[in-house]
């Protein structure tokens, strides 16, 4: 109850029983709080929210801009504009233009080539990534550029249905074949053993049409086996002579594994054979035989010289780089290259040829001399009166004892124009020239047998300064296997210079009496390096595939025909233009002399490919020509595209690897060498057609065209390259 107070006589209230006023107070306004509590916190939680997504929206913008977690690999069509092709297709899309886009985006990019069914250059892809995919900083994306049409590396070794799709894809002919073998252990049945081109590098743009060769092991009794390479060339030779056959055996310039060895053969490795077949074994060499290979020895009045040959047997083959690309070099042709051992003398010493491809004048051919054929120069020839320092040879490498030699067009002749002129006008024209006499730079390489003195060669300067300097800063070149180096023509600036007075050919070792006896020579580009060198192909280049019997596969005809369902219209546009060849199918003749004495029957058929014979009389019995007996060289071979032409006929390319002959023939007249062709209507003026004079000679030497007339009253097929060409209709009787 309430107390009173004295002083006051006021009442107060005990704390204990009833609130002060400031603890209300105090409580409602904690009341008040509690109410209003929830809205500020949900403002607070918005405002967070909202810098939350408006910084998200300021990540994700700079990410989606690429400032932060790597780049997005693009389409390439949309870095790339394709210009719109002549036939109104797109332009494909280049790898190169690839890698540089992405390389302005800030993406580091390598390329890595592929084989592929595109044309080479073409992008294929990104290795191991898509477009549209992101890579983090600092990752390398590799371009997948075409190199196109080729055999890839890791061929050999599985079975070929593993590879059908693959290579069905090439957008090549395949040709899958049975390569006998003897070791069915080491190389098991029903594995590829062996291909053409070999594995891991690139058809050729000139083979397309041939395509590519898979050989498929095959147990055979009766055969070279492809496992002989390598195997003792004494056992071997036994084991054949013992089956009756005649075998002989020749030097091959090989790699370091068959010296000694067997380095191939005749037939070639994988071939049946039958019992009366002679085989011939080539055995390996390197650079220390060099020149027992390449020279031969004589005795001239008791006294002994040395002199080169062109031993095509010893370096003929497929050779290739390690960028997939390769060369040829085999034996002319030419009947002034008939001898493949030679005897020392300036013909019929097995001159060669890059690629298949026959000079227009035999001094073109690659020979290892110019003028002179003594190996050493060491002596003064019995009166010759040509002292030591003055003779040519003396500063081509074959005289050295480095194991390289050099090959090389043209014999250090002089040119007017673009031909050659020779001695006694056998070679050219006669020595005026009115538009003046030039030196030019023509077909030169480097062979390099295995061993050779690479270093020897380096530190004589015969290379130009820059390019070694180049090469040595690649991968080594391999000197275990014979390579060759070919001079390239786009790395000079100079190829041509005036040959008026007593100056030195500075595109060939010395071949003249000046310069003091020293080599003229310009230095060598490019340098040896594992990437410049071309090596000798050993694995399936010297194999005669089309002799061998076809090897069933399955699913290979089935991914061959996807594949050509597959292409685009150029491609079967270009299949389809094959049927043009039944326009000129038919059996054809050519009279390459007046009397009769020699003619060529020729039958093309509506695929291409064509057969014959060359016949000639034996006018060595002394009989007339219509009694003489008659000799034939059969031949055949094919066609490797054709196109209309404007006159109303079409020209034809051949496919000069294709064309063989059943027995050695050296005119050059009617189809050798093999080349482009021309098929024109009857009637089409002379003016209309190509090399028309050329015809007109060849029916005129021939006796079928007499007087004046401009055209002709049959249709006419003939080889422009060839010396003489004009076959027609006929049927033999």
């Amino acid at each position: 109850m309430p107390t009173p107070t004295a002083a006051t006589g006021t009442t107060t209230v005990s704390s204990a029983t009833a609130p002060a006023s400031g603890a209300a107070s105090t409580n409602a306004t904690a009341a008040t709080a509690t109410k209003q509590s929830p809205n500020k916190l949900i403002i607070a939680l918005a405002c967070v929210l909202a810098v939350i997504v408006v910084a998200g929206i300021a990540l994700f913008a700079t990410w989606k801009a690429e400032l932060w977690g790597g780049k997005t690999l693009p389409d390439p069509a949309s870095l790339v504009q394709p210009a719109a092709a002549k036939d109104g297709k797109s332009a494909t899309i280049k790898a190169k233009d690839v890698t540089d886009a992405l390389k302005l985006k800030g993406i580091d990019a390598k390329t890595e080539k592929v084989f592929s069914g595109k044309e080479s250059g073409a992008f294929l892809g990104y290795a191991g990534a898509k477009q549209g995919e992101r890579v983090s900083a600092g990752t390398t994306v590799t371009v997948q550029e075409s190199a196109g049409p080729g055999v890839p590396k890791d061929t050999l070794g599985k079975k070929p249905e593993q590879v059908v799709e693959t290579l069905a894809d090439m957008n090549v002919p395949v040709h899958y074949k049975k390569v006998y073998v003897s070791d069915t252990k080491k190389k098991p049945e029903g594995t590829i053993v062996a291909t053409y081109p070999e594995a891991g590098t690139a058809v050729k743009d000139s083979e397309k049409d041939k395509g590519i060769y898979v050989g498929v092991a095959t147990k055979g009794d009766s055969a070279i086996p492809v496992d002989v390479l390598g195997q003792d060339i004494d056992s071997v030779k036994s084991k054949l002579e013992g089956e009756g056959h005649t075998v002989t055996v020749k030097q091959k310039f090989s790699s370091k594994d068959y010296v000694g060895k067997v380095a191939g053969s005749e037939p070639a490795p994988g071939s049946s054979l039958d019992s009366s077949d002679d085989v011939t074994l080539y055995e390996g060499v390197d650079a220390k035989d060099t020149q027992s290979v390449m020279g031969q020895q004589y005795d001239y009045g008791g006294t002994k010289y040395s002199t080169v040959r062109n031993n095509a047997g010893a370096i003929a083959g497929t050779y290739c780089k390690s960028d997939g690309s390769c060369l040829t070099l085999s034996k002319s042709t030419n009947a002034f290259s008939k001898s493949e051992d030679g005897s020392g003398s300036a013909g019929g010493n097995g001159f060669m040829v890059l690629n298949n491809q026959e000079p227009s004048n035999s001094v073109d051919l690659l020979g290892l001399t110019n003028i002179c054929q003594d190996i050493s120069c060491s002596v003064i020839k019995p009166g010759s009166g040509i002292s030591e320092n003055t003779m040519p040879l003396k500063n081509h490498l074959i005289t050295k004892d480095w194991g390289m030699f050099e090959l090389y067009a043209g014999q250090g002749m002089k040119n007017c124009g673009s031909t050659v002129i020779g001695s006694g006008g056998s070679a050219g024209p006669g020595p005026s020239c009115d538009s003046g006499m030039t030196y030019e730079m023509k077909d030169f390489l480097v062979y390099f047998p295995a061993g050779s003195d690479l270093k020897s060669l380096e530190d004589s300067g015969y290379f130009d300064a820059d390019a070694l300097a180049a090469a040595k800063k690649q991968k080594a070149v391999d000197t275990n296997r014979p390579f060759i180096l070919l001079r390239d023509r786009s790395q000079y600036k100079e190829t041509s210079v005036s040959a008026s007075g007593d100056g030195v050919n500075p595109f060939v070792p010395t071949s003249e009496y000046a310069n003091g006896g020293k080599s003229a020579l310009v230095g060598m580009k490019p340098a040896p390096s594992d990437a410049t060198a071309y090596y000798l192909s050993e694995q399936g280049g010297d194999l005669d595939w089309d002799s061998l019997p076809d090897a069933e596969v399955k699913g290979a005809d089935k991914a061959a025909k996807s594949s050509n369902d597959s292409g685009d219209s150029s491609d079967k546009a270009d299949k389809a233009d094959t049927t043009l060849f039944k326009n000129v199918a038919g059996q054809y003749r050519f009279f390459s002399t007046g009397n009769g004495s020699a003619f060529i029957d020729m039958t093309v058929k509506d695929d291409g490919t064509f057969t014959g014979a060359a016949d000639s009389a034996d006018l060595s019995t002394g009989e007339p020509t219509y009694k003489a007996p008659r000799v034939k060289y059969p031949f055949h071979g094919k066609f490797s595209s054709i196109t209309k032409n404007n006159a109303g006929g079409y020209d034809l390319q051949c496919d000069a690897t294709s064309l063989t002959w059943e027995k050695e023939y050296g005119d050059t007249s009617g189809i050798s060498p093999c080349g482009k062709w021309h098929w024109y209507p009857a009637g089409t003026p002379w003016s209309s057609m190509a090399s028309g004079d050329k015809v007109q000679y060849a029916l005129r030497f021939g006796s079928q065209l007499l007087g004046d007339s401009d055209s002709y009253q049959s249709n006419l097929l003939y080889d422009e390259d060839a010396e003489r060409s004009a076959f027609y209709p006929y049927t033999p009787q």
